[in-house]
Protein backbone atom coordinates (compact mmCIF):
# COMPACT_ATOMS: atom_id res chain seq x y z
CA UNK A 1 0.00 0.00 0.00
CA UNK A 2 2.77 2.43 0.92
CA UNK A 3 4.64 1.54 -2.25
CA UNK A 4 1.54 2.21 -4.35
CA UNK A 5 1.05 5.59 -2.69
CA UNK A 6 4.71 6.46 -3.27
CA UNK A 7 4.47 5.58 -6.96
CA UNK A 8 1.36 7.73 -7.38
CA UNK A 9 3.06 10.63 -5.62
CA UNK A 10 6.16 10.35 -7.82
CA UNK A 11 4.01 10.29 -10.96
CA UNK A 12 2.24 13.46 -9.85
CA UNK A 13 5.54 15.20 -9.19
CA UNK A 14 6.88 14.19 -12.60
CA UNK A 15 3.73 15.47 -14.31
CA UNK A 16 4.00 18.77 -12.44
CA UNK A 17 7.62 19.21 -13.49
CA UNK A 18 6.74 18.53 -17.14
CA UNK A 19 3.92 21.06 -16.96
CA UNK A 20 6.23 23.70 -15.48
CA UNK A 21 8.73 23.07 -18.26
CA UNK A 22 6.01 23.62 -20.88
CA UNK A 23 4.92 26.83 -19.15
CA UNK A 24 8.52 28.09 -19.11
CA UNK A 25 8.91 27.30 -22.80
CA UNK A 26 5.62 29.04 -23.68
CA UNK A 27 6.68 32.11 -21.67
CA UNK A 28 10.00 32.29 -23.51
CA UNK A 29 8.34 31.91 -26.92
CA UNK A 30 5.77 34.63 -26.21
CA UNK A 31 8.45 37.04 -24.95
CA UNK A 32 10.47 36.42 -28.12
CA UNK A 33 7.44 37.06 -30.34
CA UNK A 34 6.69 40.23 -28.39
CA UNK A 35 10.25 41.46 -28.87
CA UNK A 36 9.96 40.82 -32.60
CA UNK A 37 6.72 42.80 -32.72
CA UNK A 38 8.52 45.71 -31.02
CA UNK A 39 10.94 46.01 -33.93
CA UNK A 40 8.11 47.52 -35.99
CA UNK A 41 6.15 49.42 -33.32
CA UNK A 42 7.99 50.44 -30.16
CA UNK A 43 5.98 52.55 -27.71
CA UNK A 44 6.17 53.04 -23.98
CA UNK A 45 2.88 51.16 -23.54
CA UNK A 46 4.30 48.14 -25.36
CA UNK A 47 7.48 48.35 -23.30
CA UNK A 48 5.36 48.40 -20.13
CA UNK A 49 3.63 45.18 -21.23
CA UNK A 50 7.01 43.58 -21.89
CA UNK A 51 8.30 44.60 -18.46
CA UNK A 52 5.20 43.17 -16.75
CA UNK A 53 5.66 39.86 -18.54
CA UNK A 54 9.37 39.78 -17.67
CA UNK A 55 8.55 40.49 -14.01
CA UNK A 56 6.17 37.53 -13.99
CA UNK A 57 8.87 35.37 -15.53
CA UNK A 58 11.39 36.50 -12.92
CA UNK A 59 8.87 35.55 -10.21
CA UNK A 60 8.53 32.11 -11.85
CA UNK A 61 4.88 32.75 -12.76
CA UNK A 62 5.30 31.27 -16.23
CA UNK A 63 1.62 30.92 -17.17
CA UNK A 64 1.03 34.56 -16.23
CA UNK A 65 4.15 35.58 -18.15
CA UNK A 66 2.98 33.84 -21.33
CA UNK A 67 -0.49 35.34 -21.03
CA UNK A 68 0.79 38.89 -20.48
CA UNK A 69 3.30 38.66 -23.33
CA UNK A 70 0.67 37.24 -25.70
CA UNK A 71 -1.80 40.00 -24.83
CA UNK A 72 0.83 42.72 -25.25
CA UNK A 73 1.86 41.27 -28.63
CA UNK A 74 -1.77 41.13 -29.77
CA UNK A 75 -2.19 44.80 -28.80
CA UNK A 76 0.87 45.69 -30.90
CA UNK A 77 -0.47 43.72 -33.86
CA UNK A 78 -3.93 45.33 -33.59
CA UNK A 79 -2.34 48.78 -33.48
CA UNK A 80 -0.34 47.99 -36.62
CA UNK A 81 -3.49 46.90 -38.46
CA UNK A 82 -5.39 50.05 -37.50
Amino acid sequence: MKLHLSVVLLCCLAAGAASASNDRRECKEQLTKLKEAFSTDYTSQNHHGYRKARASRDNEEYKKCASQARKARERVERAQDA
